[in-house]
């Protein structure tokens, strides 16, 4: 695997670039405006095609530059060669018609195609990443482990020191404490690119994440 992150747009969403190094594919995990650019300026820097578009949930800040990266994509061969859209179905509704809440700009509706279900995987040449559903952030949050990589996309269930927001509309503070729980059972090793912010490791998010699966709750 072979991956591009930079952190774009007004609440500095990390935009991620995942390449095959055999097929030259491409995925867009988390499209944030105005991320189209550096998307495109990347893509041709290491002649990658673009063939799916990802959110790991619905917020503006993970999904408005949807419509844009896949109007551009139809370029790169025919339309019928567009990248498709990717998002867990409980959040399609966002996708489809936003309502965003604090977005400096318009967000563009976008028609999701692929749907993101709880251990389904995504798959770019050689590479696999799991979809892990964890709800609490938005109804159909998910995390994306690619295990053989020692990597997990966590959106905005999980940062460093902290977890994703769950008094906007769609979040759940019990679901969010059931999906951090899960996330304690990984493995120490792991990279974990969040939503927001620095990386970090499960490792180090270890205390926090035992301490909510042990109590059951969220602290603070």
């Amino acid at each position: 695997m072979q991956l591009l992150t930079r952190a774009i747009g007004p609440l500095q969403t990390n935009v991620c670039l995942v390449g095959d190094p055999r097929t030259r594919e491409a995925i867009v995990i988390d499209g944030a405006i105005p991320g189209l650019p550096w998307i495109v300026d990347a893509l041709g820097r290491h002649g990658w095609r673009l063939v799916l578009i990802v959110s790991t949930h619905g917020h503006w800040d993970h999904t408005g530059e949807n419509a844009a990266l896949q109007a551009w994509s139809a370029g790169q061969t025919d339309d019928a060669a567009r990248a498709r859209i990717a998002a867990h179905r409980a959040d399609w509704h966002h996708l489809t018609d936003p309502q965003p809440l604090y977005a400096p700009f318009p967000i563009p509706p976008c028609v999701p195609a692929v749907e993101l279900a709880e251990g389904g995987l995504i798959r770019l040449g050689d590479q696999r990443l799991e979809v892990l559903h964890t709800p609490g952030h938005t109804e159909g949050s998910v995390c994306l482990l690619s295990a053989e990589d020692g990597i997990i996309f966590s959106g905005d269930t999980l940062f460093a020191g902290g977890w994703g927001r769950v008094d906007l509309p769609g979040g759940d503070a019990e679901a969010m404490v059931e999906s951090l729980a899960r996330l304690a059972g990984l493995e120490d090793a792991l990279r974990v690119v969040p939503g927001h912010g620095r990386e970090t490791t499960i490792a180090r998010e270890r205390p926090l994440l035992e301490l909510i699966a042990r109590e059951g709750r969220l602290p603070g």
